[in-house]
């Protein structure tokens, strides 16, 4: 899982927001299935959520100037 937010955090740094949005995605989802008892896990999906929210809004104010919003790109690729 960690690996999933590294990546996400390489690709947010080069302007893929796309690839970095949907990382955060598998990441989160990652994060929500951990369930141990030392480390409930709120503080990473709060994190996780935090960064797949700040892409969410870059992409958000890139797509009203193109045809093929990066949003939906984002969600097909994380499906």
């Amino acid at each position: 899982m960690e690996n999933l937010c590294t990546l996400a955090n390489r690709h947010r740094e080069n302007h893929n927001y796309v690839v970095a949005h949907a990382l955060y995605g598998r990441a989160l989802l990652v994060a929500q299935e951990i369930h141990a008892p030392e480390n409930d896990g709120s503080a990473l999906v709060t994190r996780i959520q935090k960064d797949q929210q700040a892409v969410f809004e870059m992409l958000r104010s890139g797509e009203s100037n193109q045809e093929n919003p990066p949003l939906e790109k984002a969600k097909e690729v994380g499906r």
